[in-house]
């Protein structure tokens, strides 16, 4: 296997990637379905977390020295990417998480973690992204912290599905705010998987699932 199709294999092992009949937050009706809050031992998050770190080092190595993770679900990718990072790659980086609600005791605001003291490259930790609409409150959460310099994204996968602006959410996001943008896998990757008979085999996915995603990326598909 590929290192792509390993990661397409293990979000369906973990049961991150689910394939049948879902409706997106958008209201479309999908043939596959990302929950990255299935990775819910500590021996798969440590694994998602390899993913994330190999990732990290490919498109961001000397780039940023903070990761941040916005509530909730980047809380734990952001941290064990940061850990991954110290124990694999000697790359000690600071992490960074937000609260929804800010803290009026103690410590008090609304950010645990590195306070950005000084002038920081910050590489934001997410899941995964359709409509962007999560990118945007962090990226306006960010642009009122002095020090904190936002220089990428990094996400597991990218649904590749156009927006209004006829354009993906990961491509709008890199021109809206002049950042970098990668996933790990994106859905051309995961058709790829899906047109080598023995991974559906493996996976045992549904019976003509690929002509469902063919159809699927042909009418809400972005380049």
């Amino acid at each position: 296997m590929t290192e792509t199709d390993n990661f397409v294999h293990f979000l369906v092992e973990s049961g991150a990637l689910k394939f049948g009949d879902f409706v997106t937050k958008s209201g479309r009706n999908t043939p596959y379905f990302i929950n990255t809050g299935e990775f819910r031992t500590g021996a798969s998050l440590s694994k998602l977390a390899e993913f994330y770190a190999a990732a990290f080092m490919k498109h961001f190595d000397g780039k940023a020295q903070n990761l941040y993770g916005p509530a909730y679900k980047g809380i734990p990718l952001c941290a064990a990417t940061a850990m991954k990072l110290s124990d694999v790659y000697a790359k000690n980086l600071t992490f960074t998480y937000n609260r929804k609600e800010v803290k009026d005791h103690g410590e008090g605001g609304s950010l645990v973690g590195y306070k950005y003291a000084e002038k920081t490259n910050v590489v934001i930790i997410e899941d995964v992204i359709t409509a962007g609409t999560s990118v945007n409150e962090t990226m306006q959460a960010l642009s009122q912290i002095e020090n904190a310099n936002v220089v990428g994204l990094l996400i597991s996968v990218d649904r590749k599905e156009k927006l209004d602006n006829g354009k993906s959410a990961l491509q709008t996001v890199q021109d809206e705010y002049g950042i970098e943008a990668h996933s790990i896998v994106n859905i051309n990757d995961i058709i790829a998987f899906l047109e080598n008979e023995e991974n559906r085999k493996a996976i045992n996915a549904p019976e003509g699932i690929l002509d469902k995603v063919y159809a699927y990326r042909e009418k809400w598909g972005a380049q």
